[in-house]
């Protein structure tokens, strides 16, 4: 049943976002916040559901739709409010969030930044909600409209992530600190062209985009933070940068098209095979970052032009990167 009306939010969610942006529309004057779908949801009356759905249904189209539920939608989402588990998750989720102030802060400066680099942008009413464990997208973006899956930043301790089989390398990223940088990264995937390579010099690259994206938003974002590390994983890639290279380059591995390759260094695991335990995974992702923001050091460019670019051979030229040991 979770799983099912998750999916069911998931699409009402993204069919909305893309079919009525005209009344998510939001600028830096807008002083209403985040707004807490999952507050007014869980705090309606069961007794009175539909009437109460109604009453907020003007401020939440974007998971309603274009018109309310029909019966049997709204049979669902009463489910999904009363399922034991969902409603203990929103509970916990109220403790850990009790208010979104600080939240709210970091979004008002980065919007100010992204308004900047991109000026006809739209800045997207953000939203929070429950999203039943939708672990593959805890941020959906569309140009109107931002989503935050608080139930998937509840923190690595929480224990409904464990009974749900979480493996501890994805329950350590699952906490408040990664939501800004989520949510620029999200955002920053809907300004890149539509790639179809499968080399391993262009993935790292693109990955390193977003990464980067998210750090100009957040230029105040700690670097563990924007690339979702522990401090002893960000200190691992640093002191190793030059090894990962090295290993890339002398087995021929930067043009690559093996799936091998791609995985070992692009997927996310406990750790990147072929290094030690201690290593984390998306270690490409780390370097693409390195080779970006060297490019963007070394280069006139305008982010819009970076993220535009789909020359990664010239990226990496023109950025000299050539990492040294520590």
């Amino acid at each position: 049943m979770i799983r099912i009306i998750g999916l069911l939010l998931l699409i009402i969610s993204i069919n909305a976002c893309n079919t009525d942006k005209s009344s998510n529309k939001k600028d830096l004057q807008d002083t209403d916040g985040i707004r807490r779908y999952e507050v007014e949801l869980f705090n309606i009356d069961s007794t009175h559901f539909e009437k109460g759905l109604e009453a907020i249904y003007p401020y939440y189209k974007v998971f309603l739709g274009n018109q309310l539920p029909d019966e049997s939608g709204m049979r669902q989402l009463k489910d999904f409010v009363h399922d034991p588990q969902i409603k203990g998750t929103y509970e916990y989720t109220m403790k850990k969030f009790p208010d979104l102030q600080s939240l709210e802060r970091g979004f008002d400066a980065a919007f100010k930044n992204y308004k900047r680099e991109f000026p006809d942008a739209i800045i997207p009413v953000v939203y929070t909600y429950i999203s039943g464990f939708d672990i593959r997208m805890p941020i959906k973006y569309a140009d109107s409209a931002l989503i935050i899956g608080l139930d998937l930043y509840l923190g690595s301790d929480y224990q409904t992530y464990l009974e749900l089989g979480y493996p501890v390398y994805i329950t350590n990223r699952l906490s408040p600190e990664y939501i800004l940088a989520d949510c620029f990264k999200e955002i920053c995937w809907t300004k890149l062209p539509e790639m179809n390579s499968n080399v391993l010099l262009d993935a790292m690259i693109e990955q390193g985009k977003t990464i980067y994206f998210a750090e100009v938003m957040l230029p105040d974002e700690k670097a563990e933070h924007l690339i979702k590390y522990s401090s002893e994983q960000l200190k691992w890639v640093v002191d190793n940068e030059q090894n990962l290279w090295s290993f890339i380059i002398e087995n021929q591995l930067l043009y690559s098209t093996d799936a091998k390759a791609i995985t070992m260094f692009m997927t996310d695991g406990p750790f990147t095979s072929g290094f030690s335990d201690e290593s984390p995974s998306r270690t490409g992702h780390w370097l693409g970052w390195q080779i970006v923001r060297n490019y963007m050091d070394n280069n006139n460019v305008t982010l819009k032009e970076l993220l535009e670019d789909t020359d990664y051979q010239k990226i990496l030229q023109e950025s000299g990167y050539k990492p040294s040991r520590p």
